[in-house]
């Protein structure tokens, strides 16, 4: 077995005193992150990283003896390498796309390219405009390849396994698919292989008879027993949709682990289910009653060690496993050791000698730290924004309401330092999606820039968010404006009767949905808000189904499209009660509008057409569009904006409360 690294580190943790915060540039907020990916290669010789110049991402490869970069790689303008990783001890991989803007219309011509770690024999292995790659497993014992799942377009998600040669480009077709699958549509979405590097698990989806509405879906998992035959696990499940997420395996490779509804029931959220591949045991491992298993940890060999959830701050729980013991006192110990924040190790050796740690905080936006067992030694590495210094950020408290109905909802709130935490002025800020997405405790930049000039911000996962189970979600289906609007508003009396806020300097910011959710508040709640910077949003819902990129490609748009209006707003015979630029003569509060130009996904016919309507009313507003796409991402924008912004707040809710105020 791999040596696990050892749990000794020294108490690493934030400063104590809080200092002032209003003085900070704009642009440590605005800018992107510098680093953004570590990862060690198996003999520990090489590290890896990714990090940002310029209009593009690089990856670069260090010799981990001297620190000295032996190779770099970079693709041309406005090209980054999103993501990269060892391919065996000497070779890395790399997927790079074209990026100017999000959701701005661009191609991005993405790419899967493999090079020797000294910058040799630097070659394309994949181009995904014709089909769609998914590395499971590097194959340990055959360097020259790594097993992969492809799928071509028109296969509509269906996969099939191959090896392909990471020197070549060549692929091998893999006849491995459980016979149940074959008559299901799209049929087989993923596999997964053991430890070993073997395919054990298959992922099978059926859209049913009806392509569009999704009542009548169904997935199952499927088995590989050694032999090659396969076997469909009996779930019985207990609800129409169930979700299904397969995680990993146990060190000795009889327990494969995966998180599931199925159960139903009752149970909402996704739990932590076993299933024993010896005695076709299932059990229910661990299940929060309140929010979803968010992810997997994985020991040095590469079995699960346990699961992370967010019930407010990040939490973990460990499977009970004697073989895990050494691995789990390692993240034990991470964890204590920095205080206030979340830690987890990213990738380490075969001998376990050097883990990569990648540590964040609400204050601290991450950095990248390495362990060396045999000296027991964790020194930095990397911050992934370096300008940040998190000692003057602020703090970020979770909290939970009910709504109007009794619906229990998460939030948070993003405090400003050494002020009186009463009768502050605020800012909501609603997430976009909306469905699927949620806020988390991080390092949040518009918030802590917000934060940094004395406003309190309030984000909430109101119903339709995701992470908190599937029903959560489903509660916000058809409440575009409706009852998603309402929490949004139950939160905000919330903060407001508890005496953190000051009724008098509230306003409203959002982006996508969020800029939705912005708009739709002030003509909502007229005299809630007294402003109001809605960014990147629909105003009139129809236009949006009609102009945004969101059904294109397709087979029956149409009929998609009328199948996320009745889930968003219950129907196009809602389209004018639920768009906010008919109920204009019910808006008191100041607008600022923000928008691309070049959006696709939101197009900014929707800002152009509430401009017109708030001419023909006489209506004041301010604006902004710039040619960037769905929320901006050039940094000069980003720093424009929040200058207007916060001149824009202390126009109408004030300035921010002072240190020591």
């Amino acid at each position: 077995m791999k040596a696990p690294c050892v749990a000794f580190f020294a108490c690493i943790f934030l400063a104590g005193g809080v200092q002032a915060s209003s003085s900070i540039p704009l642009e440590v907020f605005a800018k992107k992150p510098s680093f953004n990916q570590v990862r060690i290669s198996p003999k520990g010789e090489y590290l890896a990283f990714t990090y940002e110049e310029g209009t593009q991402v690089k990856l670069a490869v260090m010799k981990y003896s001297n620190r000295k970069i032996i190779s770099s790689f970079e693709f041309g303008e406005n090209r980054r390498v999103n993501n990269f990783q060892w391919l065996n001890d000497d070779r890395v991989g790399m997927s790079v796309e074209t990026f100017t803007g999000w959701l701005d219309g661009t191609n991005p011509n993405r790419i899967w390219a493999a090079a020797n770690a000294d910058g040799s024999d630097r070659r394309q292995i994949w181009d995904y405009q014709r089909s769609n790659i998914n590395m499971i497993s590097t194959l340990d014992d055959d360097p020259e390849h790594v097993l992969v799942t492809k799928g071509h377009w028109q296969d509509e998600g269906r996969v099939k396994a191959h090896k392909l040669n990471i020197y070549t480009g060549r692929e091998k077709f893999l006849n491995i698919a459980p016979p149940a699958a074959a008559h299901s549509k799209p049929g087989v979405t993923a596999m997964g292989a053991d430890l070993d590097g073997e395919i054990r698990v298959a992922y099978e989806y059926d859209r049913g008879k009806d392509r569009i509405n999704d009542e009548d879906d169904r997935a199952f998992l499927h088995y590989r027993n050694d032999d090659g035959s396969w076997r469909k696990l009996d779930l019985e499940p207990k609800r129409a949709q169930p979700e299904i997420n397969p995680l990993g395996f146990s060190l000795d490779q009889t327990r494969f682990y995966f998180t599931s509804d199925h159960d139903g029931d009752g149970h909402n959220t996704q739990g932590l289910f076993e299933f024993n591949t010896e005695t076709d045991a299932l059990t229910l491992v661990f299940r929060h009653d309140d929010v979803d298993i968010g992810g997997g940890m994985y020991g040095m060999e590469g079995q699960l060690i346990g699961v992370t959830y967010e019930p407010g701050y990040p939490q973990t729980y460990f499977i009970d496993d004697n073989a895990n013991a050494h691995d789990r006192a390692v993240r034990q110990s991470l964890l204590a050791s920095f205080q206030g924040q979340h830690a987890s190790i990213t990738s380490n050796t075969d001998d376990g000698r050097y883990c990569v740690v990648w540590v964040y905080s609400d204050r601290n936006p991450g950095e990248f730290l390495i362990y060396d067992n045999e000296q027991r030694q964790l020194k930095y590495f990397a911050s992934s924004k370096p300008e940040v210094k998190p000692e003057l950020m602020a703090r970020v408290e979770p909290f939970t309401i009910q709504a109007r109905d009794g619906l229990k909802m998460y939030g948070q709130l993003t405090i400003p330092n050494n002020v009186e935490e009463t009768n502050l002025p605020m800012v909501v800020y609603p997430h976009g999606g909306p469905y699927g997405a949620a806020d988390d405790w991080r390092w949040d930049r518009r918030a802590q820039m917000l934060a940094s000039r004395g406003y309190l911000v309030m984000q909430l996962n109101f119903r339709g968010s995701g992470g908190y189970g599937a029903e959560f979600r489903k509660a916000g289906y058809g409440e575009w404006g409706a009852k998603m609007q309402d929490d949004l508003t139950d939160a905000t009396r919330w903060a407001i009767n508890t005496g953190l806020a000051d009724g008098e300097r509230v306003c409203i910011h959002g982006v996508s949905y969020g800029g939705y959710a912005s708009m739709n508040a002030v003509v909502r709640e007229p005299d809630l808000y007294k402003c109001s910077i809605p960014d990147a949003g629909p105003y009139e819902l129809n236009l949006q189904w009609n102009r945004a990129d969101s059904f294109r490609g397709y087979p029956d748009a149409g009929r998609q499209k009328k199948s996320y209006v009745k889930r968003s707003i219950g129907g196009f015979d809602n389209n004018e009660e639920r768009s906010p630029v008919y109920h204009l003569d019910r808006l008191k509060a100041g607008l600022f509008i923000v928008h691309g130009k070049n959006d696709v996904r939101v197009p900014i016919e929707n800002a152009y057409l509430l401009e017109k309507k708030l001419k023909e009313k006489d209506i004041p507003y301010r604006k902004m569009y710039k040619k960037d796409g769905h929320g901006f991402q050039k940094e000069d924008y980003r720093v424009e904006l929040y200058e207007e912004m916060l001149e824009f707040l202390e126009l109408h809710i004030g300035p921010g409360a002072r240190p020591g105020a």
